[in-house]
């Protein structure tokens, strides 16, 4: 089990999209990101979805892959920031705070094509220094002794290597240290343990991602591996890990099926095989167990929308483990408005078993169950990251993390969030009084 401290605790982003200079989210055991639409809520995250996807490709993509199931692009110019002029910066920078520790990715054009990983700098309090691809050091170095006493590497391994020189190379989308021996044999790496980066690859290749789009259900899903890694989007495995759930007894199952109850949509779910390739999911049709309705149930396919939405969000909560983040866009799509306060408290739960919920959402009603929930007690206001995101006149984005107090109170609502339902309320009443006023 990974300590707290040793976890992803921040993102910085610079030069990407709207992000022209430095944003910056804080995780925590629940982040939420709230703003108006193309705020740079989706920026903030992006770089992270293009690193997991490049490490994912089962070929090397370069140090960067920006089409994928995760993130697409077809040019650079699509994500460097323009900073209001004409002509895009050609780099962009993201930088991950881990535990103690502070990592910095700089991409930038290749002189070829595609892009390049640059440079990328660490800051562990008493040891601070940067390597660039390409980049040659004596063994001797002394930065390098610290590096690799750090990493386990101890000096009778390294006299094992005699007079050899390390040379630092890009592995996947990081760097990492290779052995460039003296008499020009083919340069190769010293195992992926040499990467200072080396956790939080772990920690971005263990990230669980759901996009607004969950897609349409279908009568029949192909099966698929069951963890504990989910490469591309987690929509794919969702009807195979609730097979796997009833068909191994998984106590899940049934706490998936009480969320679902809890949601007001369902009380039962299950699965059928269909052949060695594929399973459809089957729900209850009444939201309630009803006597002699065990067997009362229907495809996916022939229920409302939000089942079908909501059921990856339950199940990612359910298979995520300790520290591990579930980055879901807009939970709250296709849901009524009392599912939508229900589910806060889903999502504390989640966070209760150590899964990390980062959530992107437009749903003033989510906001104010989560913060009823912190003025009950059910979770401490320092547990949350409640971050406003907001656009100025030339496009850029700007972050502000609210500080909650131990009431659940944070200040004032964003624009497009509380305001706007009083102004639409008050609106109404108004026009209903003066049409009183006239009869």
């Amino acid at each position: 089990m990974k300590d707290a401290e040793q976890r992803l605790t921040a993102i910085e982003v610079t030069g990407f999209k709207s992000a022209i200079d430095p944003v910056r989210v804080n995780f925590r055991d629940i982040t939420i990101l709230a703003g108006v639409n193309s705020a740079g809520k989706s920026t903030i995250m992006q770089p992270l979805l293009l690193i997991k996807q490049t490490i994912e490709k089962p070929f090397d993509p370069g140090a960067l892959a920006i089409d994928g199931p995760l993130a697409r692009f077809t040019n650079a110019e699509q994500f460097f920031s323009h900073g209001g002029s004409k002509d895009a910066v050609q780099e962009f920078s993201v930088t991950f705070e881990h535990g103690a520790a502070e990592f910095k990715f700089t991409y930038g054009r290749s002189a070829s094509a595609g892009i390049e990983l640059m440079e990328m700098s660490f800051d562990r309090g008493h040891d601070t220094y940067s390597w660039k691809n390409g980049q040659t050091f004596d063994k001797n170095d002394e930065s390098i002794q610290k590096e690799l006493a750090y990493r386990g590497f101890t000096e009778p391994f390294l006299q094992a290597w005699q007079e050899g020189h390390l040379r630092v190379v890009r592995e996947r989308a990081v760097l990492a240290l290779g052995f460039m021996p003296r008499d020009a044999l083919p340069l190769f790496s010293l195992p992926t343990l040499s990467s200072p980066a080396a956790a939080i690859v772990d920690d971005i290749r263990n990230l669980i991602y759901l996009p607004g789009l969950r897609g349409n259900p279908e009568r029949h899903y192909l099966i698929s591996a069951g963890g504990p890694q989910y490469p591309g989007n987690f929509n794919d495995y969702v009807a195979s890990i609730i097979h796997l759930w009833a068909m191994t007894a998984d106590d899940r199952l049934k706490r998936l099926e009480n969320n679902l109850k809890q949601l007001g949509l369902t009380w039962r779910v299950t699965t059928r095989a269909v052949n060695d390739t594929r399973v459809q999911v089957r729900v209850g049709r009444l939201p309630a167990a009803a006597r002699g309705g065990a067997r009362d149930t229907v495809n996916i396919a022939d229920v409302g929308s939000g089942v079908s939405q909501i059921l990856p969000v339950l199940v990612a909560l359910l298979t995520a483990g300790r520290n591990q983040i579930v980055f879901i866009e807009q939970p709250e799509l296709h849901l009524h408005p009392r599912a939508q306060v229900a589910l806060a408290d889903i999502i504390i739960q989640a966070a209760g078993q150590g899964v990390r919920p980062v959530i992107e959402t437009h749903s003033s009603l989510l906001l104010l169950a989560l913060q009823a929930a912190i003025a009950e007690g059910h979770i401490a206001p320092d547990r949350v990251s409640l971050n406003w995101f907001t656009r100025d006149s030339i496009g850029q984005t700007h972050v502000t993390e609210a500080q909650i107090g131990d009431d659940g109170s944070y200040g004032d609502w964003p624009e497009d969030f509380g305001t706007i339902e009083l102004e639409l309320q008050g609106r109404y009443m108004t026009l209903v009084e003066r049409r009183h006023v006239r009869g």
